[in-house]
């Protein structure tokens, strides 16, 4: 990350001490695995850059244990002698030295402010994915476990580490890694990929960052699956979906869990799609608006509330994990994006059941929650709902902060799954600097109580100024408005003198991106992705226009063809061409 800092000799300010003399790390922290190395040898490299030796000088940096600190909290105090770095976490040193080298880039001299400070994130797991790690969906179907590709360079997690990540997922399925006793044929090539799994978990802790498993589980069994032959309770509703009220449900979900965290025990944790998505238990019988009476045809289901199934997987999985790694955490995430298609008079009022799951989550169990799925905008007189994913229209939605709110009541921890870098609206750039409509997120986050979030999906994940925003704002010290937190910002990467005007392009960046369409056709089907290469047809050919999430067709494998001229496909019903 560092070659060579810009900086013009001055001399500093009263209130701030001078490091160009020099300056030796005083490594008093205790750190058995060696995982601070590399934070350690990043502030060396930062040093060097910027000419202040490391071998000799009379400043020290003193890193210190401390018992009234947890995670990653850290105090510094700095006097014209020494800084001292106080934590109770390796991760609390690990944060303070990136907060020590932005401060020096903020003042674009090896200068440090006196006094002392104390910092702790309020969004504790901030979660996104690898940008360069394959996706396993169709056509390709790569898995990253069974290669030997190493997608994880270290300059790319050390890059993730100071833009405040500390968490990647990656997707796998409980057949492809584990064998139980009720599906002993599964797991063909379990010990290759839990063997991939492992490096990949010890390279990421090297930078702080945990790996957590991203799966729906349990899967929907198929037709014809052999396991039903000799364990018919496992089948729930239409013979199809998997029943978690049986004592053989509940050990083969605690088995596949315990097995993959004993294969691969540092993991951070599961971040598993409960409801939506794709069929999983008796409960995916009831639709996410519909009352749930009378819908589930399961023997032991049919008569429980809809909390009661999801209680009964979500703890058997729970302990196969905790029973291993007390530490790692489960995240069920109900996915009900809905509406994704709005058109006027459709009702996406999620039903009443929906909100007892908060209130009966186990304990400990985190509940991820799309941000902005049903948020409300109106333009034309008329009134525009948007599914999933929005940076445009920041959100949270009205059902979101029901659900929050009745989280914190009941003491269930709280995770918003968001977009960072780009979502559906335009996933072909890298990032939309927009550092405003971030603040708006984390802002109602954090009065939310809103402890974790899933930055990203399969896009959105590119490193750079909007990860760094979510770093940021992810600390309990957030800036009071967005003005004052956008020049934060610009003052790490810009001259003082530059700032007002990088402040005042990103605002003028984010009014003009709140016009974005607020309707999920012109996300999955509009021409801002790839635009440029639509076919100009000069005859109306009444072709139809491709999906933009997909390559190929996920039924046919065949790559989709150009977009063709039936723009109104993008519009969704909703809106003129003119709107």
């Amino acid at each position: 990350l560092w070659t060579k800092h810009n900086w013009e000799p001055k001399a500093p300010d009263s209130g701030q001490v001078d490091l160009s003399g020099g300056v030796i790390l005083k490594k008093e922290f205790s750190d058995p695995e060696g995982r601070l190395e590399t934070a350690y040898n990043d502030l060396l490299l930062f040093l060097a850059a910027g000419n202040v030796p490391t071998d000799k000088g009379e400043y020290v940096f003193e890193f210190l244990p401390s018992s009234d600190l947890d995670g990653e909290a850290f105090r510094l105090e700095v006097n014209d002698r020494n800084c001292r770095i106080w934590a109770g976490n390796v991760e609390g040193i690990r944060r303070a030295v990136f907060y020590l080298e932005d401060e020096m880039l903020r003042l674009r001299a090896p200068f440090l402010s006196l006094g002392t400070i104390e910092k702790e994130p309020a969004i504790q797991s901030r979660i996104s994915r690898c940008f360069f790690g394959p996706i396993k969906r169709p056509p390709a179907m790569r898995d990253e476990l069974m290669d030997t590709v190493d997608y994880y360079p270290d300059n790319y997690l050390n890059r993730l580490a100071h833009e405040g990540v500390n968490g990647l997922w990656l997707t796998i399925e409980f057949r492809d890694l584990v064998s139980t006793r009720f599906t002993p044929a599964n797991g063909k090539d379990a010990e290759k990929r839990l063997k991939k799994l492992k490096q990949t978990v010890e390279k990421c802790l090297r930078y702080g960052i945990k790996t957590y498993i991203f799966c729906i589980e349990p899967r929907a069994w198929g037709s014809d699956d052999p396991t039903l032959e000799s364990f018919p309770i496992l089948a729930g509703h239409n013979g199809s979906l998997f029943c978690p009220l049986s004592a053989e449900a509940d050990e083969y979900l605690y088995e596949s869990v315990n097995k993959i965290f004993r294969a691969v025990p540092e993991l951070g944790g599961i971040i598993n799609i409960t409801h939506g998505e794709r069929a999983t238990t008796c409960l995916s019988a009831v639709s996410s608006f519909s009352d749930h009476t009378g819908r589930i045809n399961c023997p032991r289901c049919g008569d429980k509330e809809p909390w009661e199934i999801l209680h009964a997987s979500l703890s058997a999985m729970q302990r196969g994990m905790k029973d291993v790694n007390p530490d790692a955490e489960l995240i069920s995430w109900l996915y009900m994006p809905q509406p994704q298609r709005f058109h006027p008079g459709d009702v996406y009022k999620l039903g009443e059941w929906f909100y007892d799951l908060p209130v009966h989550t186990p304990k400990g169990v985190v509940l991820q929650f799309n941000f902005e799925s049903g948020v409300e905008v109106e333009a034309f007189g008329k009134k525009l709902v948007g599914g999933d994913y929005w940076i445009s229209k920041p959100g949270p939605s009205d059902r979101f902060k029901d659900i929050a709110n009745i989280a914190r009541e009941y003491g269930t921890p709280m995770s918003a799954k968001i977009q960072t870098g780009n979502s559906h609206e335009v996933a072909t750039v890298p990032f939309v600097p927009v550092p405003s409509l971030l603040y708006e997120k984390f802002s109602a986050m954090q009065n939310l109580g809103v402890t974790h979030t899933m930055l990203c999906w399969y896009f959105g994940n590119y490193p750079g100024l909007m990860n760094k925003s979510a770093g940021l704002l992810s600390m309990n010290d957030i800036a009071d408005d967005e003005e004052e937190f956008m020049h934060q910002l610009a003052s790490i990467y810009w001259k003082k003198e530059d700032v007002p005007e990088v402040v005042e392009a990103w605002k003028h960046f984010s009014e003009g991106y709140e016009n974005y369409p607020l309707t999920n056709h012109f996300q999955y089907y509009g021409p801002m992705h790839d635009g440029p290469v639509w076919p100009l047809l000069l005859k109306p050919a009444d072709a139809p226009l491709t999906p933009t999430w997909q390559i190929g067709s996920s039924s046919t494998l065949k790559p989709w063809p150009p977009s063709g001229d039936r723009v109104g496909e993008c519009i969704g019903g909703v809106l003129t061409l003119e709107e």
